[in-house]
């Protein structure tokens, strides 16, 4: 989480960067961290992350 409260990327070339806006921006990012060897608690989490987005 960063000072506003919004859920961001601690690793890789999104390090930092607010998890919706990277979705938003690279759609395809989710897709390869399904598809990559992270927990399926990060997976999970992204999940949500995501879907909560389709509700705005």
């Amino acid at each position: 989480m960063n000072d506003k409260g919004l859920e961001v990327f601690n690793f890789g070339k999104h390090k930092n960067k607010v998890v919706t806006q990277v979705f938003k921006e690279e759609p395809s990012y989710y897709d390869w961290m399904m598809n990559g060897d992270f927990p399926m608690d990060t997976k999970r989490k992204l999940t949500e992350i995501k879907l909560r987005s389709f509700k705005k």
